[in-house]
């Protein structure tokens, strides 16, 4: 599918794993990579911090009922 992120859209592939919670609930989660350049996100660099990697992970978490 696409994602948008501060009017940038792009294409993003997720994994999804769902469970059925009941005959009206299924709940579970959608992991995708998502690039930071793609996205134009730029993370400061701040001495003494922990970096963060130019491709991460965005999990989604889910609950749908009907």
């Amino acid at each position: 599918g696409e994602l948008t992120i501060r009017d940038i859209t792009q294409p993003v592939t997720f994994e999804v794993v769902a469970t059925a919670v009941s005959d009206s609930q299924i709940s579970g989660t959608a992991t995708g990579l998502v690039s930071r350049e793609a996205f134009d996100l730029r993370i400061p660099e701040v001495p003494n911090v922990a970096n963060v990697e130019e491709e991460v992970a965005l999990i989604i978490s889910f609950v749908a009922n009907s």
